[in-house]
């Protein structure tokens, strides 16, 4: 076992997927060494009847498949061939390219393997309601992602009790599958059966129900799903309304190592990942908590033990990904004052919280975006930060931060928000502000620099 890590650089023996390509090391001797920006062999061997298995590459920054082809002396047809590529444009930072070929199967693209907690990554969150899942993700596959992340809604998929209703996720799910892109699941949104309070959104009465769900969900999805989020911005009332559960952090980390606890039992190579906290500096104990004094009393609680990842909302408002708090960038006239209303600020809040705690594992961005209002029609007061940004402004902010966060170094994969905002619901017209597709269907400014990315 230890020679087949070696040679696959392999760090977590249990993280590896069904139809995932291994190296197979043919000598005692053969050890990989690590990818790099230039052509590395896979293994090597001093017998001179071993036969090397591969020699990779690795897309930089700018790369295209033509040039890894001139940078390793070979044709653009012979990298198509060894990589079985279909598109030769959709190539990924970060992945490896077989530029020689030696023994080796390869039944998958390779970079196709699961990427780990530690892996940034480039994520969209996609609606698949109200549109069939399958468009939705044939629309995406031309944009450059490794994880999609989609809303279950507890309420839709088990309404009444034991009884589920899976079709319209399995569809999306095995969608995404056949086009190797990585599924994180939020779960939240409680059914009426499972509360006494309907008139807002919130917790079931016990929290023995949401880790049934939880279980039966990991359950069905074992080994197509790689990730579970567990509810949303639990530091809000309107997310967290409950008779029997104060808004409050030991309260929602019940429900999270129950949850954790359930799908583990089911899936133990699914990641589990906390809850997107509201970045809000709002503190007053009913309507909000602080996000930054919820996130260390959950580490207080013990958050560590019961997540394999930690995730943040680091949504910039009309604030430039780059800015610092708080000075006023022009045309921005309010949610300027305070760190949470900064990108950058936010993630950089977030960092010094886990290492404060000990905690070095990458966050997870799993909601960010700037929001506009120039295509749509005007926004209600609690929105009138979109009307800030323009279209132009919104597809220059996205690129900028995937880009900061990679180079912060303390980035796992992180969520765009969001894909198809404005085709899902009139009853919201807060997403269709984030959407890359515009009100029309057709993609925004933001879609393009989105689809440029490789």
């Amino acid at each position: 076992m230890s020679a087949i890590m070696s040679a696959n650089g392999i760090t977590d023996p249990n993280l590896i997927r069904l139809g995932q390509t291994l190296i197979i090391p043919l000598a005692p001797a053969a050890t990989p060494t690590a990818a790099t920006s230039s052509a590395t062999p896979a293994s090597t061997s001093s017998s001179p009847n071993v036969e090397p298995t591969a020699v990779f590459d690795t897309v930089l920054g700018g790369d295209t498949l033509a040039s890894i082809a001139r940078r390793n002396g070979t044709t653009l047809e012979e990298l198509i061939r060894l990589n079985n590529i279909v598109n030769p444009d959709l190539i990924l930072v970060g992945q490896r390219i077989i530029v020689r070929a030696g023994r080796i199967t390869s039944t998958q693209q390779p970079g196709d393997e699961l990427l780990s907690p530690a892996s940034f990554g480039t994520g969209l969150s996609i609606f698949v309601q109200d549109q069939p899942p399958s468009m939705v993700v044939e629309q995406l596959s031309e944009l450059p992602l490794d994880w999609v992340k989609i809303d279950v809604s507890w309420s839709a998929v088990e309404p009444s009790p034991g009884v589920y209703n899976f079709v319209v996720l399995d569809e999306a799910v095995d969608a995404l599958n056949r086009i190797n892109v990585s599924v994180l699941f939020t779960v939240f949104g409680t059914p009426v059966w499972a509360r006494s309070i309907t008139q807002e959104d919130g917790p079931p009465d016990n929290f023995e129900a949401f880790a049934g769900f939880a279980g039966a969900l990991s359950e069905h999805f074992a080994g197509r799903v790689a990730a579970y989020q567990i509810w949303n911005e639990p530091n809000l009332r309107r997310q967290w309304s409950s008779e029997r559960h104060r808004i409050d952090p030991a309260s929602y980390f019940d429900l999270l190592r129950q949850a954790y606890s359930a799908i583990k039992a089911e899936d133990p190579s699914a990641l589990v990942v906390s809850a997107g906290l509201a970045p809000t500096g709002f503190n007053d104990g009913v309507n909000a908590l602080n996000d930054r004094l919820y996130l260390q009393s959950l580490y207080d609680l013990g958050l560590q033990s019961v997540t394999d990842a930690v995730a943040v909302h680091a949504v910039g408002f009309a604030n430039p990904p780059d800015a610092d708090c708080c000075q006023k960038s022009d045309g921005v006239e309010t949610h300027f004052e305070n760190r949470s209303f900064y990108f950058k600020n936010t993630l950089q809040d977030y960092r010094a919280i886990t290492e404060a705690n000990g905690d070095t594992r990458p966050l997870w961005i799993t909601k960010f975006g700037w929001g506009t209002s120039e295509d749509t029609d005007t926004p209600g007061e609690g929105f009138v930060y979109v009307s800030y940004n323009s279209l132009v402004e919104q597809a220059t902010y996205i690129p900028g931060a995937f880009s900061l966060a990679q180079q912060l170094g303390f980035v796992g994969p992180m969520f765009l928000y969001n894909f198809n905002g404005c085709q899902f619901s009139v009853a919201r017209p807060e997403e269709c502000y984030f959407s890359l597709l515009g009100p029309s269907g057709a993609p925004r400014a933001s879609f393009n620099t989105l689809r440029a990315m490789r």
